[in-house]
């Protein structure tokens, strides 16, 4: 009972941590993902997908089991498909945003056209 208690006690709060960073990577990643240039977004992925690797051939280099190195790489690249989703859906979402400012910027122009020629109609 009492070592269960203690397993509780360090076993809980990991967890709680381990949800919460991986929450704030999410949130990281979709700031990341809504900046103008394409490659912030592309920082988590890619570290990932590292990390992956790197497990990978630990596993491989130290132990020589191949298939325990290729499970390792197909489940280790779980968070690097999650972020590319992620970056995905936030790109497609500031896409639109980006067309609406040009937009705004071409009626403007197309705007200050129209008073200039009206000015230089009325000095005529």
């Amino acid at each position: 009972m009492r070592i269960m208690n203690n397993l509780i006690i360090i076993v809980i709060p990991i967890i709680i941590v381990s949800i919460l960073v991986l929450i704030g990577m999410a949130f990281l990643q979709v700031f990341l993902s809504k900046k103008e240039s394409k490659w912030p977004g592309l920082i988590l992925p890619g570290c990932s997908i590292l990390i992956a690797m790197i497990a990978a051939l630990s596993v491989q280099i130290l132990f020589e089991y191949v298939i325990t190195a290729i499970l390792l790489f197909l489940f280790g690249n779980i968070p690097t498909l999650v972020y590319i989703i992620i970056y995905i859906i936030a790109h497609k979402k500031k896409i639109p945003q980006q067309e609406i400012v040009q937009a705004a910027k071409c009626a403007t122009l197309n705007k200050n056209q129209e008073i200039n020629k009206m000015n230089i109609q009325d000095l005529e």
